[in-house]
């Protein structure tokens, strides 16, 4: 086989496969003259593509157990460059058996879901705080959530009052799918807390993820469903300045709540190394892994 050969060029530079295949064809894209040029400014496809990343929106939820097993989801983040997970599903199970065929690729996650209690009523669930203690009594878990809430006056319930307290007084991120309103609330009656914020707010406009991140210096945002806004053009250009300016407080997510969103699992981690490209290189770096292992540690992972 010839030194220049790509199965050659790919195993000198450690790249998995899907990693390699979409450089190869970021760089092939790129060369089109009707593509886009990377700029000095932006990262380009070739970095982006090259990038390790932590994924911070990952649920293996029952649904998923049947169809796609703990072992094939381990080699779809290894096959998309992923080198860290936080994991959180419904039930807890699914995270626990990731975990215990990975320890160092997955960060678990603990929501409070479970038979009977949905997103729908955790807030109001009197039994929530002992379960959460007692799971987090193992000692493997970086954070809480994902949990939902759709009004202010849900993120004001004595039960979300002791959930953001539990998080605060044990250091751990509450990540939370909400408006904005709610995120404020939960300030309001627990400023220390830490709160990664799920889909930077979903459907919350770039130039009000703004306001709250610049109000809120305990407030960081992940970007699962918002990949293709991001990088969107010219439309996402409001969302890479917002990325830009504040580069120490976004992370790349997946959410993977769905079977559907596990097969598609490699095209979600590409469209987020879109727009990674159109990035500066130490702004794509940072919201690729730099900015999750400053919350939550490199859990034993070598990242560069």
């Amino acid at each position: 086989m010839s030194v220049h050969s790509p199965t050659h060029s790919r195993q000198r530079l450690g790249l998995p496969p899907a990693v390699w295949v979409l450089a190869v064809a970021l760089v092939a894209a790129s060369s089109s003259p009707a593509a886009a040029q990377p700029t000095a400014a932006t990262a380009g496809p070739a970095f982006a593509a090259a990038l390790p990343l932590v994924d911070a929106h990952v649920h293996y939820s029952a649904a998923a157990w049947s169809q796609f097993p703990a072992h094939e989801v381990l080699g779809k983040l290894e096959a998309a460059g992923v080198r860290l997970a936080l994991v959180s599903s419904s039930p807890d199970d699914g995270t626990l058996t990731l975990y215990g065929l990975d320890a160092r690729r997955i960060l678990p996650v603990l929501r409070p879901y479970r038979e009977g209690v949905t997103s729908g009523n955790w807030m109001h669930d009197q039994a929530t705080l002992a379960y959460l203690r007692e799971r987090l009594a193992r000692g493997i878990y970086g954070g809480l959530g994902e949990v939902h809430l759709g009004t202010a006056e849900e993120a004001d319930t004595p039960v979300v009052r002791g959930v953001a307290a539990l998080a605060a007084q044990r250091g751990l991120l509450l990540h939370v799918h909400a408006d904005a309103p709610p995120i404020q609330a939960i300030f309001d009656h627990t400023p220390g807390v830490r709160i990664l914020w799920g889909h930077a707010g979903m459907v919350t406009p770039p130039e009000r993820v703004r306001a709250m991140l610049e109000r809120h210096p305990r407030l960081w945002a992940e970007l699962s469903f918002r990949e293709s806004e991001v990088a969107a053009e010219p439309e996402g250009a409001a969302w890479r300045a917002l990325l830009t300016d504040h580069a120490d407080r976004f992370l790349v997510g997946s959410d993977t709540y769905a079977n559907g969103r596990w097969a598609a699992y490699d095209g979600i981690i590409s469209g987020h190394r879109r727009y990674l490209a159109q990035l500066p290189p130490e702004v794509a770096r940072a919201i690729a892994y730099g900015n999750a292992v400053r919350l939550v540690g490199d859990h034993g992972v070598k990242f560069p």
